[in-house]
């Protein structure tokens, strides 16, 4: 058994399906991550709507005063929900269900209070409850029984008293460690939940509760267009009806909406390069369970979240770029903006004025860039030196800039 892999507590092998990241020293694959890291995704759109905004119409967003592209952090966890709502860890087709650990909690159609009182969650938290937190079994329901006895009580002391009135429930010791299983239930359970956290103290048996408020460990900044975009605005048209109508003496052009024919609009980003930073805590790994398996994985989805996301309106969009940061401690070794700083990204059509040649960018030409690769800080105290941050380049397309 190599670095790469360890065996959990069912004796099945957990490994890097990747190794897209290194693993530190003494360091498991199905431990929780314990080093801060920072990540720079780049996306090429071309002739695609990358985030339409319902307010505009479904136009492309945009940020007012510079003009600039933007992609909201929930569309970019989407993709990443998407994917693995498709693919099992390993890149493998997902079947009729997906692996133990690797379900998506926030999925389309899906009923929220259903997944969390699901009798496969009740199961697991229980599980969790009395090994983990070593509870004893008969406190699980014990609130449920102080709520019993309280009514019978009532009932003796006042037998008038309405029957259909159920008193409130009393907090008791144990259910604390009882919301807490069933919040480490739901994080191992679901991917996105341990990933990005989410609110599931709405309903169910979080209901109110503090640990009902996740706070995932992976932060998505918004993504902003390096530079000014074209937005490109089209008229479709629609051939069929939706119910059948008299058609009496009217021509195929006579109307927008009569007859069988049906206008619509299109919108477009002629082309961009979009900047995204996303950030990795250590912190809140360690409250959902947030592995180096899964941080691999994650890494993976980022590469290929577009590949499948393919639409009429998406067809031109791709990951150009992928950068992660890995840190040697919890706290950091080096200021986050300090490394993004390090990957540039520029238009490589300037002129000797020092202006663009053209207004809006065209193609990957326009532009050119570099960004790290190995060590990027390392200590040296009159000896070998430590790697105290290291650059992995996962993706990287954007033209080296010529000297």
């Amino acid at each position: 058994m190599t670095e790469h892999t360890q065996s959990n507590e069912n004796g099945v092998e957990i490994a890097l399906n990747h190794r897209f990241i290194e693993l530190p020293e003494g360091k498991k694959a199905g431990e929780v991550v314990g080093e801060r890291h920072e990540m720079v995704l780049l996306i090429e759109v071309a002739k695609s709507n990358p985030n339409g905004d319902p307010d505009t119409g479904n136009m492309p967003r945009l940020q007012p005063d510079t003009l600039k592209g933007l992609m909201t952090d929930v569309c970019l966890k989407r993709k990443i929900r998407n994917f693995f709502s498709l693919y099992n860890p390993d890149g493998s087709c997902l079947g009729e269900t997906p692996q133990p650990g690797n379900a998506i909690f926030i999925r389309e159609n899906a009923i929220l209070e259903k997944l969390m009182k699901s009798p496969e969650i009740e199961e697991l938290a229980k599980e969790i409850f009395e090994k983990e937190l070593k509870q004893k079994p008969e406190s699980w329901d014990a609130k449920k029984k102080r709520a019993t006895s309280k009514g019978k009580k009532q009932q003796q002391e006042s037998p008038l008293a309405d029957s259909a009135e159920t008193p409130e429930e009393e907090a008791g010791p144990a259910d604390e460690f009882k919301r807490r299983a069933y919040r480490d239930a739901l994080c191992r359970q679901y991917y996105d939940l341990r990933a990005f956290g989410g609110v599931t103290s709405t309903e169910g048996p979080l209901k109110g509760s503090f640990y009902g408020q996740i706070r995932g460990p992976i932060q998505f900044g918004f993504a902003e267009s390096l530079d000014r975009i074209l937005q490109l605005d089209f008229s479709i048209t629609r051939c069929a009806s939706t119910k059948e109508k008299k058609q009496q003496g009217e021509g195929e052009g006579d109307s927008e909406s009569d007859g069988n024919r049906t206008m619509g609009r299109k919108h477009l980003v002629d082309y961009g390069i979009y900047r995204c930073n996303i950030y990795f805590s250590p912190a809140f790994a360690a409250k959902t369970g947030f592995t180096y398996y899964d941080l691999d994985n994650f890494l993976l989805a980022l590469k290929h979240m577009f590949t499948d996301d393919k639409a009429a309106a998406r067809t031109g969009m791709r990951v150009v770029g992928l950068i992660d940061f890995q840190h040697s401690t919890a706290l950091g070794n080096e200021h986050a903006h300090k490394l993004f700083e390090r990957v540039k990204v520029q238009r490589a059509d300037v002129g000797e004025d020092g202006k663009t040649v053209k207004e809006f960018p065209q193609s990957m030409a326009d532009y050119c860039g570099e960004a790290p690769e190995g060590t990027v800080r390392e200590k040296d105290q009159g000896c070998e030196g430590k790697e105290l941050v290291k650059a992995l380049k996962i993706v990287w397309e954007i033209p080296a800039c010529q000297k």
